[in-house]
């Protein structure tokens, strides 16, 4: 049975989740942020005959995120998905969203990532003293070079998801919320290198962000960065965790002492039918 989800049931939905909170950290983050009762944001839990939480779908905007048990009720939350009247996003650890990849063939993509965590028994950090005391946390008053930046950054596309305007005010929200941090250095007075950190929890937090100016890259700027990040992060979060689908990328993480834990796909809307 699917219905629903109140603070009523948020016990049995950490009894859920918990066990693999870094994989969770979506629903974990979002729930102790914005609770059950908002209009942006929905949770519905799949019981089995004996009142068991064995799934939960959450909808955050037009993005759906799915966790459950293998005998999950996947037809139930793929027409709970399908309802949605906007053309939805689909995220979760690969094994538990390959049961709902057939429904969407026609009107999506899948892309898969590989899924890292650091914690701080396998931390490394950067030698590079003063690189590491360049290192700055952004405030508001940062956000639009920050912004500026990462629209320069051809592999992220950032003109094709959100104006300059609107990512601005999503990140500041984000700094405000404290949903997230964005650390970066300057040289000259320019921002040049940047991680940021969204979904931030009690238990854990998601790097995003990561970019550095073409003509800055291989010079230790995101290492230094990232060491400084996560020890800041260390002193509150038990874990952190990122995606990265190049192999080069993953390298430079696992310096910083991330490990591989899973796969975790995304069912993008294709794009003009395409």
């Amino acid at each position: 049975m699917i219905r629903k989800l109140t603070k009523q049931d948020h016990e049995q939905l950490m009894e859920l989740v918990l066990p693999q909170a870094s994989i969770n950290l979506f629903i974990i983050g979002d729930i102790e942020m914005y609770g059950y009762e908002t209009d942006f944001q929905e949770l519905w839990g799949d019981f089995d005959e004996q009142a068991n939480l064995r799934g939960v779908l959450l909808r955050y905007y037009d993005s759906f995120i799915v966790y459950g048990h293998e005998n999950y009720d996947v037809n139930g939350f793929v027409q709970l998905i399908k309802d949605h009247p906007e053309p939805p996003t689909i995220s979760g650890e690969e094994s538990i969203l390959k049961p709902l990849r057939p429904f969407f063939k026609d009107s999506h993509q899948v892309k898969d990532t590989y899924f890292a965590e650091c914690r701080a028994e396998t931390l490394k950090i950067s030698d590079n003293e003063k690189l590491l005391k360049q290192v700055r946390r952004a405030t508001v008053a940062d956000a639009p070079q920050l912004v500026e930046l990462l629209f320069t950054i051809e592999e992220f596309g950032m003109n094709a998801r959100l104006n300059f305007d609107e990512y601005i005010e999503r990140t500041i929200k984000r700094y405000t919320d404290k949903a997230g941090r964005d650390y970066f250095i300057e040289v000259d007075g320019n921002v040049v290198s940047i991680v940021q950190t969204t979904a931030e929890n009690s238990k854990s937090v998601m790097i995003v962000g990561v970019c550095t100016k073409p003509e800055y890259r291989l010079k230790g700027y995101t290492t230094a960065i990232m060491s400084k990040l996560l020890q800041d992060l260390f002193t509150e979060k038990e874990s952190v965790c990122l995606f990265y689908d190049n192999p080069k990328a993953g390298s430079i993480y696992k310096r910083s002492g991330f490990v591989d834990i899973g796969m975790w796909t995304m069912i993008i809307p294709k794009e003009n039918g395409e």
